[in-house]
């Protein structure tokens, strides 16, 4: 199991997006990571995307969150719980353009999510993404999104394949942990 940095926060630097790592993999012995994240007035979450390894819950604490699964859109309030399971289609958004929402995720069982979140938000610190926070370096990208299990729904399969393949090809020169020590370690 890697360590991971003891600053429990971390900004994404072009959306005002924070999250916190309140339980890690390390902490929970790999049963599961549980983040809180603070999403800005109109915040958008990743594109549709499904894990093929974890099933993820969500839970608003103050705000309204969209959650789009399979092909249904739900509006949570707080208090509200949703739980997608894993290989089910989905993504999140703010539902406000007026006010945050701040909600938990918890991700079961636990995956390098936290490493690839500070992997990727280190690059952006860095100035190594374009203006939406993609990675300049595609190893990069394909390696962040290779850790965090995540399949974009949209995506041409010889586009998935090539992704899939330059995450190998990185993992094997071994630019992954070269990325965890650079950013996701103390």
């Amino acid at each position: 199991m890697q360590e991971v940095k003891e600053d429990r926060s971390i900004t994404h630097k072009l959306t005002g997006e924070k999250i916190t790592f309140l339980e890690t993999s390390r902490e929970t012995g790999g049963d599961y990571e549980y983040i809180e994240v603070d999403l800005p007035p109109a915040g958008e979450g990743p594109p549709l995307h499904f894990h093929k390894n974890f099933d993820e819950q969500f839970e608003v604490l103050d705000g309204q969150l969209k959650v789009t699964k399979g092909k249904e859109d739900h509006i949570l309030q707080q208090g509200d719980k949703m739980t997608v399971v894993k290989e089910t289609h989905h993504t999140f958004s703010n539902a406000s353009d007026k006010n945050a929402v701040t909600f938990r995720v918890k991700i079961t069982p636990a995956h390098q999510f936290e490493e690839s979140m500070r992997i990727l938000y280190g690059l952006i610190e860095d100035g190594e993404t374009d203006d939406k926070g993609v990675p300049k370096n595609k190893t990069y990208a394909a390696i962040a999104l290779d850790m965090q299990d995540s399949c974009v729904v949209k995506m041409p399969f010889f586009l998935k394949f090539f992704i899939s393949q330059l995450a190998k090809k990185g993992k094997k020169k071994g630019i992954d942990q070269e990325l965890i020590e650079k950013y996701a370690k103390d």
